[in-house]
C-alpha cells in the first residue's frame, strides 16, 4: 500500500523551516548582525509562520477532512524535526566560527558567541520549540474544517 503525497513529504516542511533559518543565521553572520537581538525573533517568526503555512497546506491535501490531532501531530513533527536540524547545525556552526578562540576562523568579542549555550538552550531549543507547539495547537484548531465536537453532533 502506497502512502499518499502529503504523508510522503511530510520531512519537506521541517527541511526548508531548517534551511530557511540556516540561511538566515548564515547571512546575519556574514553582515555581522548576529548578535542583534532581532535576529532570534526573526527564526523564530519563521517557525511559527512555517508550521502553520505547513498545517495548512497538509489540510488542503487531504481535502480538508483531517483530523484536529493529525493536524498537530503534523505541526509537532514539522516542529521538532525544524528544530533538531537547526540545533545540529548551529553546534557545528558555533565550533567552527567561534566556539574554540585558539581555532576560531573570526577572533572578535561577540557577546552571543561567549553566551553561545545559553542562546542555544533558551531561544534555539526551548523558545523554537514552544513557538512551534503555540503554532501547531493554533493551526489545529483553526485550519480544522468541522469544528463541531462530538457531543453537539448527538444532540
Amino acid at each position: 500500500m502506497e502512502k499518499p503525497l502529503s504523508a510522503r513529504a511530510l520531512p519537506v516542511y521541517g527541511y526548508i523551516l531548517a534551511l530557511i533559518c540556516i540561511v538566515f543565521t548564515v547571512i546575519f553572520y556574514m553582515t555581522k548582525l548576529y548578535s542583534n537581538l532581532w535576529m532570534g525573533y526573526l527564526g523564530n517568526t519563521v517557525m511559527f509562520l512555517g508550521v502553520l503555512i505547513a498545517i495548512i497546506h497538509y489540510n488542503r491535501s487531504h481535502k480538508e477532512k483531517s483530523s484536529a490531532m493529525a493536524l498537530f501531530t503534523m505541526g509537532l513533527r514539522t516542529t521538532v524535526l525544524a528544530t533538531v536540524l537547526y540545533a545540529v547545525f548551529l553546534v557545528i556552526f558555533h565550533l567552527v566560527v567561534g566556539g574554540n578562540p585558539e581555532n576560531s576562523l573570526v577572533q572578535t568579542d561577540d557577546p552571543v558567541k561567549e553566551n553561545f549555550w545559553i542562546y542555544f538552550l533558551g531561544n534555539v531549543l526551548f523558545v523554537n520549540l514552544f513557538v512551534g507547539v503555540i503554532a501547531a495547537g493554533m493551526g489545529a484548531m483553526v485550519f480544522k474544517s468541522n469544528q463541531k465536537t462530538e457531543k453537539s453532533r448527538e444532540a
